[in-house]
């Protein structure tokens, strides 16, 4: 499993959102772009290789950062992969896309839900299942499973974002989020600004499903430029899943 926070070369901030509301917490203040260390290549090697990439496809990825060229993974979306490995373990899911360049980028997120059918006014929900929890904390009665403290993250080649979650899933009615916060924000080189961690709908509706979302701008390196990036967790249609957004 990825840990939870990796500094390359800038240290990371963490808030709490409390409230299931739109609360959002900014920092606009600008800091000195840097460029990669060593220590921040050797580490993005070896992350790469655990996300699977050959050694030496890794060494050719060093190359192109030192060239001073932006990996796909760090700027292309999900979409955009060219292969996808999904691994779940238990109520553990882990996705690893890879794109032309050979970079890869990797989500994880837990979601406790199976299901079965159950009438939930026009719209066939799911019976959450005792048996499809493994591991963290999330219990189950009846058809109501509520889950504290999950962890949603995305992992790319030289930043990455993270945070916790509290929601429950409701059989025979609509799913919500509680609580989202404990934020991670890594970036290998350079920094960011303008976090923000943000229950965007606290309760799922007939035509969108609960949101938290962790969004920043990240500051590359080397005078490669900024770019707005987002994580969200979606909890709905009985089950929880995340999304990697290319915009704030």
């Amino acid at each position: 499993m990825l840990p939870l926070a990796v500094v390359f070369g800038l240290a990371f901030s963490s808030a709490t959102i409390t409230k299931a509301e739109a609360v959002q917490t900014n920092n606009t203040e600008q800091h000195e772009v840097l460029g990669y260390t060593q220590e921040d290549y050797d580490l993005i090697k070896q992350r790469q290789i655990e996300m699977g990439v050959a050694p030496e496809k890794a060494e050719e990825l060093i190359a192109k950062l030192k060239n001073g060229e932006v990996l796909d993974a760090d700027v292309l979306s999900p979409e955009d992969a060219v292969n996808t490995v999904k691994v779940v373990n238990g109520d553990t899911t882990k996705i690893t896309y890879f794109f032309p360049d050979g970079s890869a980028a990797q989500t994880e997120y837990t979601d406790p839900s199976v299901t079965t059918n159950v009438s939930k006014g026009s719209k066939s929900k799911g019976t959450i299942l005792p048996q499809s929890i493994s591991g963290g904390s999330c219990t189950t009665v009846t058809y109501t499973t509520t889950c504290k403290n999950r962890k949603v993250s995305y992992q790319l080649v030289t930043y990455g974002f993270s945070f916790y979650a509290d929601y429950t899933i409701v059989g025979p009615d609509y799913d919500s989020i509680q609580w989202a916060g404990n934020w991670n924000i890594w970036v290998a080189g350079g920094n960011y600004t303008n976090p923000s961690m943000r229950i965007i709908r606290a309760r799922e509706t007939d035509s969108a499903k609960a949101e938290a979302r962790l969004s920043a701008t990240i500051n590359l390196p080397s005078g490669q430029g900024s770019i707005s990036r987002s994580l969200s967790l979606l909890v709905g249609d009985d089950s929880a899943t995340d999304r990697w957004n290319a915009y704030y």
